[in-house]
């Protein structure tokens, strides 16, 4: 009875610092079921289901920027689910959650392409301190642990603390983003190929204003990566 009372309590503490619910619909989970049931994870709005999505991912930054590859795992529409996730992330502070779908990311990924680093896009040090982790690193940490790719998020800074992209027009969105990144150390990234890890693309302006930055360093290719697209 003793032992059967303890593992009662053994278990409650555990749900309260790591609740055994799916983040959509909040039903139990099942012992071989994480963060997401079943259900839930197999409804989800893939990219890599259709091809057609597929095609229009690789050609969002065409006649943009030089981009070798573009990897998304969730199609991102106002109001569906993928929304949901990308809110239970970055404002519900669910990092666990964005690293196990990073590692799902990672694992949509051809396996016969290589990089030689990975970088989340960073925040300005005052959103950072603001909100208290970087949406894109625990992606990222996600993506590091199925690839095993060396992360560094020190690579590429946020020099400008620009007003939230979700607050402005589209063709503001540009000038808004120009020349916030700066590179560090740019010979670790010569005769490199890097993978930009960020949370959502939608126009792309964040993500080619970084790319743009790292094309500048001699022969690096760059490739993209997002939990979410707009396809």
């Amino acid at each position: 009875m003793i032992t059967y009372q303890i593992k009662n309590i053994a278990t409650a503490t555990l749900d309260v610092f790591y609740p055994n619910h799916c983040e959509m619909c909040s039903v139990d989970l099942n012992i071989n079921e994480q963060y997401l049931c079943l259900n839930c994870l197999y409804d989800l709005p893939y990219i890599n289901q259709k091809v057609t999505d597929q095609n229009a991912l690789q050609q969002l930054f065409w006649g943009r920027v030089d981009v070798q590859y573009t990897h998304a795992l969730f199609n991102f529409e106002k109001g569906n689910k993928t929304q949901d996730i990308l809110h239970l992330i970055k404002y519900k502070s669910r990092t666990k959650f964005a690293e196990f779908l990073g590692e799902k990311l990672a694992q949509s990924m051809p396996s016969n392409v290589s990089y030689d680093w990975i970088i989340p896009v960073p925040l300005h040090p005052k959103k950072m301190r603001k909100r208290g982790f970087n949406q894109s690193t625990v992606i990222a940490k996600g993506l590091q642990s199925v690839l095993n790719v060396r992360l560094n998020e020190s690579l590429i800074k946020r020099v400008k603390h620009n007003p939230s992209q979700t607050t402005v027009t589209k063709f503001d969105r540009w000038q808004n983003v120009r020349d916030i990144f700066e590179v560090n150390k740019a010979e670790k990234l010569k005769d490199k190929h890097v993978l930009l890890i960020d949370d959502v693309l939608t126009t792309g302006a964040t993500i080619e204003a970084c790319v743009k930055q790292l094309l500048k360093i001699e022969n690096c290719k760059v490739s993209v990566a997002t939990l979410a697209a707009r396809v």
